[in-house]
């Protein structure tokens, strides 16, 4: 009888444990502003290839010329395997212009934003996060 009751809390604790760790992990619209996505394109300074998201960071120019260093959260790093990108698609672009579709972050943070598509300069599109605004890469509004 003890061995059952074990049992039973075992079990009734493990889905305690399952169901905190799926709410630990934010969803997009708690970080990121989906009705602010806009196209940027700038120098491919940096990426941070690591689970749960990837960054990629980019020095962005606006129009009066100053420069601003920008940090795109993507989706994991098996996602964007599996979608044809790589950490060498990053490396091999480093310093050379690329473009992206991303939506701010909500919060004070400046220069943050969760990019939706990635361009990279031999025109190629990859989804590199969430279809916030439901558009296709490279469709036209």
């Amino acid at each position: 009888m003890q061995r059952k009751v074990a049992s039973v809390l075992a079990a009734v604790f493990a889905l305690f444990l399952v169901r905190a760790d799926a709410y630990a992990h934010h969803g997009f619209a708690v970080e990121f502003d989906g009705s602010k996505c806009t196209d940027m394109t700038g120098t491919l300074t940096g990426i941070d290839w690591q689970n749960p998201h990837a960054y990629f960071h980019m020095d962005v120019k606006n129009a009066d010329g100053n420069v601003s260093s920008w940090r795109f959260e993507t989706l994991s790093v098996v996602a964007m395997k599996r979608g044809g990108i790589d950490r060498q698609d990053f490396l091999d672009n480093m310093g050379k212009t690329i473009s992206t579709r991303a939506c701010p972050a909500k919060s004070g943070t400046q220069f943050r934003a969760a990019a939706e598509t990635l361009k990279l300069p031999d025109g190629r599109i990859f989804i590199v996060g969430q279809y916030v605004e439901g558009k296709r890469p490279g469709a036209e509004n």
